[in-house]
Formats: C-alpha cells, structure tokens, sequence
C-alpha cells in the first residue's frame, strides 16, 4: 500500500499564514488553496533533509512516523521540483548513525 505524504511548498513570493498570520512563510502547506504554516499544520516539529544523500533519505524517511516532501515551483520548467523532505529529528539522527555504520 503506497502512504500519500503531505507537500510543504517554498513559495516564491511572500505568504502569510491563513489562520495565524505569521509571515513571512518559508515553508507552508495549502489547504483549500490558502497557505498554513507548518505549526498550524502540526509538521512544525519536523527537520529539513536537503535533496542529494539517497541513503540518507530514504533510511530516515522508513523509521521517521510523519514525513513531507518540500517542494519549489520553478517558472522555467513550469513544474515542482523537490527540495528535500521533513522528517522527525530523532529519525534522522539514526539515519545519520546507520550511514556512519556503513
């Protein structure tokens, strides 16, 4: 059974929170098109894993319980490319220490 993960954007321009109206917003998430910062959407407590170390992401994406992709739009191509994922902090420190292993 595939898990559907939760997208965080990079937005381009400047965002306000909908429901707190903190900004501005680094990373969010859309819900009925309005943006939501990661706190009011309960993936404040998440880490930033940077696109780039497969085995990183993938080890700390399979023991993390909540994980998003992040993603940026890019104008040229007129798509989202990913930049990364968020991922529990505590996944990702024994992600780091099954790599070292290796």
């Amino acid at each position: 059974m595939d898990l559907v993960a939760p997208v965080v954007v990079e937005p381009l321009k400047r965002r306000r929170c909908s429901e707190c109206h903190r900004g501005p917003l680094e990373r969010m998430v859309l819900e009925f098109n309005a943006p939501v910062c990661l706190d009011c959407a309960d993936l404040g407590h998440l880490v930033f894993l940077p696109r780039g170390d497969t085995a990183l992401t993938r080890r700390a994406r399979e023991a993390s319980t909540l994980w998003a992709v992040v993603v940026r739009h890019n104008r040229r191509r007129t798509r989202y490319e990913r930049q990364g994922l968020l991922v529990e902090e505590a996944a990702l420190a024994g992600a780091e220490r099954t790599c070292l292993a290796d």
